[in-house]
């Protein structure tokens, strides 16, 4: 097979016959120019196309690839076990406060921590409205 070829469609029968027979092409000899150039064409193309199945073995290890993060379990045990024997997180942290964090000129971002015996107070100490 030579280096250098000239387009398809510029060769001559005997040089297509050649690379039909480069390509399997069956009965090859008993076609006409035309007919054996779109049989070329079509062997190429199958030739150079991935084949379905592997096009969705590479499509999976794409969407594994996608949550792989690098890090390996180290202990080789379920991560359910990670957070065995911590203790629950506390209802509160018993400071009073409220947070107010821009996010842009139209939005902000908030969130509160108030103890049930600071709401309690307040209700005691001021009218519902307020409160």
């Amino acid at each position: 097979m030579s280096a250098e070829r000239p387009p398809l469609e510029e060769m001559t029968l005997r040089q297509l016959r050649r690379v039909a027979s480069e390509l399997n092409i069956s009965r090859y000899s008993r076609m006409r120019k035309d007919q054996l150039l779109e049989a070329i064409l079509e062997a190429q193309q199958l030739r150079f196309s991935p084949s379905p199945s592997r096009t969705l073995e590479a499509q999976a290890e794409v969407e594994a690839a996608k949550f792989d993060v690098g890090q390996t379990d180290r202990q080789g045990g379920p991560l359910v076990v990670v957070d065995e024997g911590l203790p629950d997180l506390p209802a509160g942290y018993g400071d009073s406060r409220i947070v107010l964090m821009p996010r842009d000129p139209q939005w902000a971002y908030a969130y509160w921590d108030i103890p049930n015996e600071h709401k309690e107070e307040c209700l005691r100490n001021a009218d519902e409205s307020w409160c």
